[in-house]
């Protein structure tokens, strides 16, 4: 028994489409038989009149002129547009070929408007179609993906399939590290479904707040968040932004955290370290699994300052201090120094404004 592998597999999707295909078949038909199209077909061919000719078979230009309309479609979809519009032109030629030869030995007229408008109909509205599909599949995959990495990253790797083989760029971007003091702790006294539960409460909340303020999460690291700003897409004033964000991130960890004390009489605070540096921007990894991400020296000062930041403050670098605004107050900490840090940092505290 002969089985036949299709590469399209979503024609339960087509079904009011292929009707209407069908239907525009039929229709030709019923125009062909009434002879509207037999001048078209005489003055494309340079004859006056059909004497000596006779028509082929109903039947045989029925199938003529259906093949012609139902083929560019499910070619097209078997194989793409270029070989589906490749294949549908090779098929035409030997059409042709055999109009000539029947009509010079045996004098018979084929069909030849009728098939040519189902064709060229029929590719019309396969290409149309497959468009407007394409672009729905996009943005189903676009907001599938966007539950699991940044959307913006989404669509970037959705509009770039090349881009695990494109080089890593230069920018200058903020970097925030923010790490919830007392979770490991927690994670020893509480049931893990309640954990996961109360990490999706704080972080659905930390990662509403840093989109609003125009940042992109870079990734979740246990019960950690890293956020950037200035990539993927290029923004001013992203110290600014990140600062006014990680304000917004500890005003909502002061609530969760009297909230989580009443329920379960601990305290989980928040840690946030924040700073601009050039940074080199691109995926790292294979092409079985990679990750877009940013890699430099900067994102290291973020995180270190994170780590050595208070429970509940927010710690900047200095080049992150200096381009905040007037109304954002910065209290010097001193210089310290970090592992694999080659000099010592000079840390700000962010004040916010009572």
């Amino acid at each position: 028994m002969i089985t036949m592998q299709l590469k399209y597999t979503k024609y339960y999707q087509l079904r009011m489409f292929l009707v209407v295909t069908v239907l525009i078949g039929a229709t030709l038909c019923i125009v062909q038989f009434v002879d509207i199209f037999t001048p078209f077909d005489l003055l494309f061919f340079g004859m006056d009149s059909l004497d000596g000719f006779s028509h082929v078979p109903k039947s045989v230009a029925i199938l003529i002129i259906m093949f012609h309309t139902l083929f560019p479609g499910f070619i097209i979809l078997e194989e793409g547009m270029v070989k589906g519009i490749m294949y549908t032109v090779v098929a035409w030629f030997f059409y042709a070929v055999l109009i000539h030869s029947y009509s010079q030995l045996f004098h018979l007229f084929m069909p030849l408007s009728a098939p040519l408008l189902g064709c060229l109909t029929t590719i019309i509205r396969t290409l149309g179609w497959g468009s407007t599909v394409l672009e729905e599949e996009k943005e189903s995959i676009e907001k599938t993906f966007g539950h699991f990495v940044e959307p913006s990253i989404a669509r970037l790797a959705i509009d770039n399939p090349n881009l695990l083989q494109e080089d890593g760029v230069r920018k200058t971007v903020t970097v925030m590290f923010a790490d919830m003091r007392g979770f490991t702790k927690l994670c020893e006294i509480i049931e893990p479904d309640l954990l996961i539960t109360m990490l999706r409460e704080c972080f659905g909340k930390l990662i509403s707040i840093a989109r609003a303020n125009g940042g992109t999460i870079d990734k979740l690291i246990g019960d950690s968040l890293m956020v950037v700003w200035g990539n993927p897409v290029p923004q001013e004033n992203h110290a600014e932004k990140a600062v006014e964000a990680a304000i917004e991130m500890q005003a909502m960890m002061q609530n969760l955290r009297k909230k989580w004390n009443h329920q379960l009489g601990f305290n989980v605070d928040l840690g946030i370290g924040i700073n601009t540096d050039e940074v080199v921007v691109g995926t790292i990894g294979s092409d079985e699994f990679c990750d877009y991400t940013v890699l430099g020296y900067g994102v290291n000062i973020a995180s270190r300052l994170e780590r050595g930041c208070p429970a509940g403050k927010i710690c900047v670098a200095a080049q992150t201090a200096s381009q905040l605004g007037d109304h954002y107050h910065c209290k010097s900490l001193g210089k310290f120094d970090y592992k694999n840090v080659r000099e010592k940092i000079e840390v700000f505290q962010v004040i916010a404004d009572s």
